[in-house]
């Protein structure tokens, strides 16, 4: 059994995705429809949906792992590491590290990261990757080249194995052979291309796989002093710390225009309308700077940075909607749909007037949220648009979405 989280509540999303992959290795996929960001109740939530499975199934308990995105991740985590219960085998995290309360005393779990080499969140997968390593916790990370996402279905469908493997390895699954061999070639393939390509980061994904994930299966003595090799060498020092200058790198510009953006979402801001053209301005050039500039790393670096600062304001918005503050998260939300075309903060500038019963600035704004590309079960299954459902307009934008 694997449970999947997403962020905005749509459980369906992951499951349309992964189907395939729970047909081809037999496990029962189920997606929440509740948990989703700022939750109130995170811990009601879960225990339905876990008492809901188990009445309809009878998963084995050593076989049950937690899967989200972004702060369905983080949620995912929290159940594993929270719920006695639940004995959760390992975590499937997407675009996001370890939930903010993690107990380390309890993390005995399988934790699988994927994230794209242009996630805001990039830097903290890559953090989380080394606090594992030196302490010794089983982990794999997986960067793959996208945005802050759900992991395209090969990247799954690698976590899906690496958990197989693993629970072949302790004994929780019956081995075998031919499956062991073939996950055995696959990571000495990695190993044998990371060397060609003088990638010390990827000779160490892969040798750590085959010292780790093969012991007690295969042997693989030459793997195991390949790696304690690799850790002394000049090469793999040098591969750190260009990573930890990107991290530096990317903080230091959400830093600045971060800082512009507290001021003007708590209102301590003289002037409020002219700071947030220059954070309008500055965001457009970091972006500028994601799209146009010679340096590979450099657009990497700027287009984790925007994003970082695009889900800030995005997630102050939200924070003021919840305290029902519908001023500042009217503010938050229209300042990033003038950074971004994203159909994301118009969709929550209709959610804040919806709320606030303006139907008809709701529907405004829906408008222009279904033009950008929204997705329509996020419109479908949003509970603050219930008091819209009646309405005939409403009822032509959604079918306007459905047919985009």
């Amino acid at each position: 059994m694997i449970y999947f989280f997403d962020p905005g509540g749509v459980g369906r999303r992951p499951l349309e995705l992964y189907k395939d992959l729970a047909e081809k290795y037999g496990f029962v996929m189920a997606g929440s429809n509740n948990s989703r960001n700022f939750s109130s109740d995170q811990s009601h939530v879960l225990n339905a949906l876990w008492v809901d499975t188990h009445r309809r199934f009878a998963p084995d308990a050593r076989l049950t792992y937690v899967s989200g995105f972004s702060g369905g991740a983080r949620v995912a985590g929290l159940m594993a590491l929270n719920c006695a219960q639940c004995q959760i085998a390992g975590v499937i995290a997407n675009g996001a590290g370890y939930p903010s309360n993690r107990a380390d005393a309890k993390d005995k779990l399988l934790y699988f990261f994927a994230v794209g080499d242009q996630d805001f969140n990039w830097p903290e997968v890559i953090t989380v990757r080394r606090e594992r390593e030196d302490k010794g916790l089983a982990y794999r990370v997986r960067v793959f080249s996208g945005r802050h996402q759900w992991a395209p279905a090969e990247v799954m469908e690698d976590a899906i194995e690496w958990i197989t493997l693993r629970a072949m390895q302790a004994g929780d699954r019956p081995p075998d052979a031919a499956f062991i061999d073939r996950q055995l070639r696959l990571r000495q393939a990695d190993a044998g291309d990371a060397e060609k390509k003088n990638d010390a980061m990827a000779e160490l994904a892969a040798y750590r796989a085959l010292a780790s994930d093969f012991l007690g299966l295969r042997d693989v003595p030459e793997a195991e002093k390949k790696l304690v090799a690799l850790k002394k060498s000049p090469a793999l020092k040098a591969a750190l710390k260009k990573q930890q200058e990107q991290i530096d790198e990317q903080a230091a510009s959400e830093n600045e225009v971060s800082g512009k953006l507290h001021a003007y979402v708590s209102g301590s801001a003289e002037d409020g309308t002219t700071l947030a053209s220059t954070i309008v301005q500055e965001m457009h050039q970091l972006n500028d700077q994601a799209e146009h500039s010679k340096n590979e790393v450099k657009r990497l670096v700027a287009r984790r940075a925007f994003a970082g600062l695009f889900v800030e304001g995005i997630e102050s918005g939200q924070e003021e909607l919840e305290s029902r503050h519908f001023d500042k998260a009217e503010a938050c939300f229209d300042l990033m749909s003038k950074v971004s075309d994203s159909p994301w903060p118009v969709l929550l500038l209709a959610e804040t007037y919806a709320a606030e019963g303006n139907k008809k600035q709701a529907l405004r704004e829906l408008k222009e949220a279904v033009r950008r590309g929204v997705d329509v079960d996020a419109i479908e299954s949003n509970e603050r648009f219930q008091v819209l459902k009646t309405d005939p307009e409403f009822q032509k934008l959604v079918q306007a979405a459905k047919a985009k």
